[in-house]
């Protein structure tokens, strides 16, 4: 759908002083009217990049699931948490059923040289056909209760803790908490950061658009008091 088509017919409101500027405007009675995809693709890139990441759960029958997530999030770091957000339970989902039985999983940052696999596995593959098997990933045992993507560069091993359910649209807010890390030394910076850009690993902005960030710039903390002042890429020794 083109949107430019759409002023016509009221689709949106646009104030003249917002036209003069090349600006456009939406109000929230209008978001019911748009096309699903055209809703869906918008208010998934409203909020900017986000980092993209390739779950890997196993059932209690043994077989492999390997799904992308758009929505690993940090929660806190003593105890290491984080949390992922999944779609109503009102089909199957494949990651959140196995988490729930088997409690574990793994959790492997998405990067350049693995980006057509990775998107290739948000198919809808049924139960009994692994994405391991239908893509070009490869599971890697290295001894934790689910394999990891032998690809990823940076991977680290999680535990189920709790889950809430979200009513006002019934989607599911699952807390984990971070059990091991692999990940390639030359990314981790001497203050424990770990700079993704040394590995090449992706941002998603949508539902299907991939970006390669770079560094820019650090900052030391912040005080009220004092300068801000910029800090250095200091690089693991």
């Amino acid at each position: 759908m083109d949107y430019r088509s759409s002023f016509k017919s009221g689709w949106w409101n646009v104030s003249p002083a917002l036209m003069s500027q090349n600006k456009i405007s939406f109000k929230s009675k209008d978001f019911k009217d748009w096309d699903r995809r055209f809703r869906a693709n918008f208010f998934n890139s409203i909020g900017g990049f986000k980092s993209i990441n390739l779950l890997a759960t196993q059932s209690e029958e043994g077989l492999l699931n390997v799904a992308p997530f758009f929505s690993v999030q940090h929660v806190g770091a003593n105890p290491p948490l984080m949390s992922l957000i999944f779609r109503p339970h009102t089909v199957e989902r494949h990651s959140l059923e196995n988490l729930r039985a088997q409690g574990f999983a793994t959790v492997n940052a998405v990067h350049k040289d693995i980006v057509d696999a990775a998107h290739q596995a948000a198919a809808s593959y049924p139960r009994e056909i692994s994405e391991f098997e239908a893509t070009n990933l490869e599971a890697e045992d290295l001894g934790f209760a689910v394999p990891y993507v032998k690809q990823a560069r940076l991977k680290f091993g999680i535990k189920y803790e709790e889950e809430h359910a979200i009513s006002l649209n019934d989607t599911i807010l699952l807390i984990a908490s971070i059990h091991e890390v692999y990940l390639e030394e030359s990314c981790m910076l001497e203050d424990g950061l770990i700079d993704h850009s040394l590995i090449d690993t992706l941002s998603v902005n949508g539902l299907d658009s991939y970006y390669l960030p770079q560094a820019f710039k650090r900052f030391e903390y912040a005080q009220p008091d004092k300068p801000l002042a910029e800090k250095e890429w200091l690089r693991k020794k």
